[in-house]
């Protein structure tokens, strides 16, 4: 039974996994034990189509949450509107008085001017 195609050789696993209950952490020798050694996928295929049983089962688990029915959200009711209140008014404020710039006093000059007589 050395099947090379990659699809069909997930898809007799999904069959095997969904049928016997298998866990998603089997090893190949424990499912060929429980599946039993003619009905199980040879491990050629699982070396052909996968390279390694670790990646069959991975692809395994992503098809199998892909099928499991997903859950519907709640319906969140939307609460009614109430009365609206009314806005409130709004005062003007007063405008801020400008600062005012500090003036320094006039420099006196330190020679004093001769007065014409």
């Amino acid at each position: 039974m050395a099947m090379r195609q990659k699809r069909t050789v997930l898809d007799l696993a999904l069959k095997h996994f969904e049928e016997f209950g298998l866990p998603l952490d089997i090893d190949f020798k424990t499912y060929t034990t429980i599946v039993g050694p003619r009905e199980a996928i040879h491990s050629m295929s699982v070396k052909r189509s996968f390279k390694a049983w670790k990646y069959l089962l991975h692809a395994v688990n992503l098809n199998l949450r892909l099928r499991a029915p997903k859950p519907e959200p709640e319906v969140v009711p939307v609460p009614e509107p109430g009365p609206t209140p009314e806005p409130k008014s709004v005062t003007p404020k007063a405008p801020k008085p400008a600062i005012k710039a500090a003036v320094r006093p006039a420099i006196k000059p330190a020679v004093r001017e001769a007065k014409d007589e």
